[in-house]
């Protein structure tokens, strides 16, 4: 029986942070200070709310494809008897479901709360690189639960909403 637990992502989760607070702080850095949230609908300022929506969709999508290809084939290495639903499925269209539906609820997540954030804090911005650790404490998060979920799911086959 293979058991998942939310230990084994720490480390791509700390390997994710750091690569995506790199990428945040060149965003970041040339800033004296940047917004948390901004309280518009649309703008052309980035925000570190805004990033954090945008890692859990298009991070939370290739993660996930990863996550699984790379899961399906150790569980086959170390449990070549495993017979579960999703260890024979294609990328398309069967575990690209899995990904849309685990970005697709991060995302929904992510989105509300900024929303709510937004009305209980209003505008706050931070410096530079407290706004880029944020964004890195972001993509740690969504890497934890996007390879927590795409594993339960190839295991278990309950997330599923599109079919």
């Amino acid at each position: 029986m293979v058991e998942i637990k939310l230990k084994d992502s720490l480390i791509g989760g700390l390997i994710n942070g750091v690569i995506n607070g790199a990428i945040a702080w060149f965003t970041f850095a040339e800033k004296d200070t940047v917004p948390v949230s901004l309280d518009l609908i649309s703008t052309n300022e980035i925000s570190v709310w805004g990033q954090a929506v945008s890692l859990s969709f298009g991070l939370g999508i290739i993660l996930s494809i990863i996550t699984a290809k790379i899961f399906i084939s150790h569980t086959k290495k170390v449990i070549p008897e495993a017979k579960w639903p999703l260890l024979d499925l294609p990328l398309f269209p069967d575990l690209f479901k899995i990904a849309i539906n685990s970005a697709a609820s991060l995302f929904g997540w992510f989105v509300a709360l900024a929303v709510v954030w937004t009305k209980l804090a209003g505008v706050v911005h931070v410096s530079a690189i407290t706004a880029t650790i944020m964004v890195g404490i972001f993509a740690f998060i969504v890497t934890l639960v996007v390879e927590f979920r795409t594993k339960k799911a190839i295991i278990y086959k309950e997330v599923n909403i599109l079919e």
